[in-house]
């Protein structure tokens, strides 16, 4: 239920044909369901769990990005700039890729690219999982865990990233600890393949 349903199905009842009561006035009533309706939608949201929250609740809407022309060298001063262990690459405002510390040490250094001259599109992941702010949690968590990452690009209908999806920020902003664990437990089982 949205806050915007609850208001007016609060709404409604005010307008009912309520028997009179003199001793509760109109406006007492209508204060009460000023205060108690947020209230309630607060509470309902709280006490949702992962099935009532959205991936908007709990994504990082401020995300750092570099553009798909840049440089590694310009990406990893960046990252260290920004304390970020992860770029979405973007080109002309749509999201591109994800470019990652892992990637430019795996695909960069230990192969001894020079990092001045190659682009991160040489080395970002191209073919990127995202999801929709509209998503429940439970679904994105779902999807970290079935393709082992840990970090989920939320971006709009026209591939404009919106935000990211992180097992920290489930860890921080989540109300159940289940969600958070299994994806971390899913991607540890990928790290722990690939050791």
């Amino acid at each position: 239920m949205t806050y915007r349903t609850l208001t007016q199905r609060a709404s409604r009842m005010m307008n009912r044909d309520i028997p009179s009561d003199p001793t509760i006035p109109m406006a007492a009533i209508s204060v009460a369901l000023g205060v108690v309706v947020p209230a309630l939608w607060l509470l309902l949201r709280r006490n949702g769990g992962a099935r009532g929250r959205t991936v908007e609740d709990v994504m990082v809407e401020q995300v750092m990005t570099i553009d798909s022309s840049a440089t590694l060298a310009e990406a990893a001063q960046l990252m260290r700039d920004a304390n970020v262990g992860v770029l979405p690459v973007v080109e002309g405002g749509r999201l591109r890729g994800l470019l990652t510390d892992r990637d430019i040490v795996v695909r960069a250094v230990a192969r001894g690219v020079d990092p001045r001259s190659t682009r991160v599109t040489d080395c970002a992941t191209g073919h990127v999982v995202c999801a929709r702010r509209e998503w429940t949690v439970e679904q994105a968590t779902r999807v970290m865990a079935r393709n082992q990452i840990g970090r989920l690009p939320v971006v709009d209908d026209d591939e404009r990233l919106v935000g990211i999806l992180t097992l920290s920020s489930l860890a921080l902003r989540s109300h159940e600890e289940d969600e958070a664990l299994h994806a971390a437990q899913e991607v540890a089982r990928r790290s722990a393949r690939h050791a």
